[in-house]
């Protein structure tokens, strides 16, 4: 189970409203302490180009995001983004995650965020050891701090 603190699904949504407007996708990263690996306590939000059906992060901000977080002894845990309609796992979102190790999740919220702030509806899934991807009931995986 992952615990997000006070405030990180909230300055998520917001940040990704902002961002896509309605009408893009956007995405934002989840970051932790590596000291503790259930905590999320951070949200990052990528330099990227998007549409209505996609994002790609600059590899240029990727590589400065991983020094900042080895200076701070912290890691990305999961990568949070918006599709138009529904949640689910595209072929992309499977090809072109940010991370390729076992348990690195991936959140896909519905409707560009515009929804009320919550897990329900979003999909969620989890990069297992083999490579492959196991969805994941967000509700259950992910405990958002009062």
């Amino acid at each position: 189970m992952i615990t997000l603190a006070a405030g990180v699904l909230e300055r998520s949504f917001e940040q990704l409203r902002r961002c896509g407007g309605a009408r893009r996708e956007c995405v934002v990263l989840w970051t932790g302490p590596l000291a503790q690996p259930g905590l999320i306590d951070d949200v990052v939000h990528p330099a990227h180009t998007a549409s209505a059906v996609g994002y790609d992060i600059d590899p240029a901000w990727i590589g400065q995001l991983w020094l900042e977080l080895a200076k701070h002894a912290r890691t990305v845990r999961a990568q949070v983004h918006t599709h138009p309609s529904s949640a689910y796992h595209s072929s992309q979102d499977d090809a072109h995650a940010l991370v390729h190790t076992p348990r690195y999740l991936s959140l896909v919220v519905p409707d560009f965020a515009s929804g009320p702030i919550s897990l329900v509806d979003a999909f969620l899934t989890e990069r297992a050891s083999d490579g492959s991807w196991h969805e994941l009931d967000p509700q259950a995986a992910i405990q958002a701090a009062p």
